[in-house]
């Protein structure tokens, strides 16, 4: 089963970093940027089915609801996940781009372990220009990847459904919409993302939503009915089960964290 992770999903300047010796990620996609680096040892990732293997000094650059796991055994190893707004700039153009792994020049390397592969949130302004220094390598240095069939599909469905939230997108619509016999495409799906595709669009539906109830300006009428949730009660249900709040809780704290 692939697991969809809710809370790398988020937007708002979402930001998680860790440092590993040992982990084992299953089969797993979320909304947000994911980047890798290799300390130390290698690191074993598999990126829409296709497995690799990180070597020291390597990074991987992996752009929203790419479906990875990774393996680490004995090596120490950086993982950020931080949203699009971050690198807004960079994600317009390339935020369904699959790049290679690659390595960064060597002076530059010095500047991002000292500053930003280490486990915490490094200082706000700088965390965004160590960042985008990334972009800028990896647009350098490493190549577009091969996507293979599997990806396509994949990000068939994913621009499909994220460019259609507000209606009320079914399977069948879905593909006939992407040019697929109903069938073939549900067996495509099922084996891809192993869930209900409801449940599969109410993720990107809360996902947009997360982002459009920190506006103040956005009442939670405004935000259901955007997100094509159809009615609040519905709204309140999906969103409360995949955060644990409601729509008006989520906004409350979020807007007291902007004024705090």
């Amino acid at each position: 089963m692939i697991l969809h992770q809710v809370s790398n999903s988020l937007g708002n300047y979402n930001y998680n970093a860790f440092v590993y010796r040992d982990t084992n990620w299953e089969a797993h996609f979320h909304g947000n940027f994911e980047l890798i680096y290799v300390f130390e040892g290698t690191a074993n990732i598999t990126v829409n089915g296709i497995s690799d293997t990180l070597q020291e000094s390597e990074l991987i650059l992996l752009p929203p609801h790419t479906v990875h796991s990774l393996q680490v055994t004995s090596s120490k190893v950086w993982v950020g996940v931080f949203s699009e707004d971050f690198i807004d700039i960079y994600a317009k153009k390339y935020k369904y781009v699959r790049y290679s792994k690659f390595k960064c020049r060597e002076d530059i390397e010095e500047i991002l372990k000292k500053h930003l592969f280490f486990q915490g949130v490094p200082e706000r302004f700088l965390h965004i220009s160590c960042l985008y220094m990334v972009c800028n390598e990896c647009i350098k240095n490493a190549v577009v990847y091969n996507q293979g069939q599997n990806h396509k599909f994949i990000s068939e469905v994913v621009t499909y459904i994220s460019k259609n939230l507000n209606y009320d997108i079914t399977l069948k619509e879905t593909a006939e919409s992407l040019n697929y016999e109903y069938h073939y495409f549900s067996s495509l799906f099922h084996q891809y993302f192993c869930m209900n595709f409801k449940s599969f669009i109410n993720l990107f539906r809360f996902e947009k939503a997360c982002a459009l109830l920190t506006d103040k300006e956005n009442s939670v009428t405004y935000v259901a009915e955007s997100c094509g949730f159809g009615s609040i009660r519905n709204f309140n249900r999906v969103f409360k089960k995949l955060s644990g709040y409601t729509p008006r809780e989520y906004k409350d704290q979020h807007l007291d964290n902007k004024t705090a």
